[in-house]
């Protein structure tokens, strides 16, 4: 090994698969000279580049205990569930529900019918209480919130979640549809900004999609779509198509760059993309069918309609079996199936979780030189 170039031992540490971070931290303990090419800034920069697309490093699966004692109480917990080597030192959020995850960090809020909100960092395990919402009086089934990086747009998203982040927050309480900012650089919640009417189901507490400049919502049990872009701070709702009427859906992105959506009906997972016409008009079309029960183990075949979780960047969905006691991992391009261990309790959600993980080699006492 001494033999090597360092230039050449780069080459090779840069190969390293990016969802097994333990592979990075056996390498560092080779030698000092190995640890101080991967604990170089610019080691990471050259890593993200070469694996331009982050990897699932887990999932966050919102359960609910079974028990319920006699004041009818629940106990919840949002836990982290790991879909490679790496797992955060402390997994369970107890009385907490996972809302989304992007850019490497989970926006939480409190359980059952609270709104405070937290945002936290898996790999680096920090966890910010957001100030209160100004003036937030009301239903609380009709508003939902995502995180994102401050500088979402020119970003490269590489070391992002160690800066400044924007949490959107979205309700309907006020008759209009209505957008609060928490900007991470001033701890505080931003006047609100007003949009169209609110539908008659409000808004839908699941995850959201962030395309280009624009984020989009579920609104009105999922019949329609909320467009915000996040430049202008212009509000439009979007109809769903109702050809299978499910009170729940996950919007996807397609592999054009397009927004999409995906229900389960039945025993089929239908996938649906938005094309926009020449005059603007914005349409859907059923791009493909998933037949469920030729990728699922007969044993556990039996799904429920009650959620789906997708993975951006991936086409990986999450879908789960009856009595939400299991949850398989599907890749629809390589027809990829995999059993995912939540543990105890009944699963009412799943977000996924993607980032680089590079490790601090300092709290291990490992000096890079």
């Amino acid at each position: 090994m001494e033999a090597l170039l360092e230039e050449l031992v780069e080459e090779i540490l840069l190969r390293l698969p990016p969802g097994d971070p333990s592979s990075l931290a056996r390498a560092a303990v080779v030698c000092r000279r190995w640890c101080r090419i991967i604990s170089n800034p610019g080691f990471r920069r050259r890593f993200v580049q070469r694996h331009p697309v982050p990897p699932v490093l887990g999932l966050l699966a919102n359960l609910r205990d079974a028990d319920i004692d006699e004041e009818n109480d629940f106990d919840f917990v949002a836990r982290f569930v790991p879909t490679t080597p790496f797992c955060p030192r402390f997994p369970d959020h107890r009385d907490r529900c996972a809302l989304d995850a992007r850019h490497g960090r989970v926006l939480l809020t409190t359980t059952p019918w609270g709104s405070d909100l937290e945002v936290w960092d898996p790999v680096t395990d920090v966890l910010l209480e957001l100030a209160p919402l100004p003036q937030y009086m009301g239903d609380p089934f009709s508003w939902n919130a995502t995180v994102l990086c401050a500088d979402h747009g020119p970003c490269d998203h590489i070391d992002c979640h160690l800066g400044h982040f924007v949490v959107v927050f979205l309700d309907s309480n006020t008759g209009v549809m209505r957008v609060h900012l928490y900007l991470s650089e001033a701890a505080a919640w931003s006047p609100p900004m007003y949009g169209p009417e609110a539908t008659l189901h409000g808004v839908e507490t699941l995850p959201t999609a962030l395309v280009g400049n624009a984020l989009y919502f579920l609104i009105d049990a999922t019949q329609s779509i909320l467009e915000c872009d996040l430049a202008t701070m212009n509000m439009s709702v979007i109809p769903l198509p109702l050809e299978h009427f499910v009170d729940f859906a996950v919007l996807t992105t397609m592999e054009d760059g397009q927004l999409g959506f995906a229900r389960i009906v039945g025993t089929r997972l239908f996938l649906w993309s938005m094309e926009t016409g020449p005059e603007g008009h914005v349409g859907w079309s059923q791009v493909r069918v998933v037949e469920l029960e030729t990728l699922l183990p007969a044993d556990d075949f039996h799904i429920s309609n009650d959620y789906v979780g997708f993975a951006h960047g991936f086409g990986v969905f999450f879908v789960p079996t009856a009595y939400r006691e299991s949850i398989f991992s599907i890749d629809l391009n390589s027809g990829w199936v995999r059993k995912e261990d939540c543990g105890d309790g009944r699963t009412h959600g799943v977000v996924p979780y993607t980032s680089f993980y590079t490790p601090d080699f300092h709290q291990y006492g490992i000096a890079p030189v």
